[in-house]
């Protein structure tokens, strides 16, 4: 699916050596724009504070249903949490240090190796919405920076099992779980 045309599916009456079939379903072409936070958010965030919220996030991860995406060795563990955090911070129009050390940011090659579903991307989305909370994130912030992840989050999904659209969770039904009326 990362090249925008490949889609995973179960055959409706698999037969013996057959469950899976690739098909040229374009899934990118049905995905929400990804609207970025302003130029200022990274500013009133501060970019140092972007580690912590990936080390965080990433945490909850490690005890999570996806936790086997994640490393157990603390080295290999820290070493994810520094690429996250340089991406987030370029993504979100910090320093391109991303860049200049992995490449070009390319969601599709960095999670090729995970089968990442929709149940997937539900818990990485829901971890991150546990550590704004966790970690006192600006309230005035969430908003801007919600609106930028969920869709983003979409992007990251390489294995589907159906051609239902998936799941939203938009912030203006999110509210009351941010403690914002």
């Amino acid at each position: 699916m990362c090249n925008g045309h490949h889609f995973l599916h179960k055959l409706a009456t698999p037969k013996k050596s057959e469950t899976l079939k690739w098909s040229s379903f374009d899934l990118k072409a049905s995905l929400p724009p990804i609207i970025f936070p302003t130029p200022s958010f990274l500013d009133k965030v501060g970019a140092e504070t972007i580690p912590k919220i990936v080390l965080h996030h990433h945490r909850l991860l490690q005890k999570s249903a996806i936790a086997q995406m994640y490393p157990t060795d603390d080295a290999h563990f820290l070493e994810g949490v520094t690429k996250a955090s340089h991406f987030l911070i370029q993504a979100l129009g910090g320093e391109k240090t991303y860049t200049y050390s992995y490449g070009p940011p390319a969601l599709c090659r960095t999670h090729a190796p995970f089968a990442i579903d929709d149940e997937s991307r539900e818990v990485w989305l829901m971890m991150y919405k546990q550590t704004l909370h966790d970690l006192d994130f600006p309230k005035e912030l969430i908003e801007e920076f919600w609106n930028w992840i969920e869709p983003f989050s979409m992007r990251m999904v390489n294995r589907r099992s159906s051609t239902r659209p998936m799941k939203r969770f938009l912030y203006k039904d999110m509210k009351e779980e941010f403690g914002i009326l």
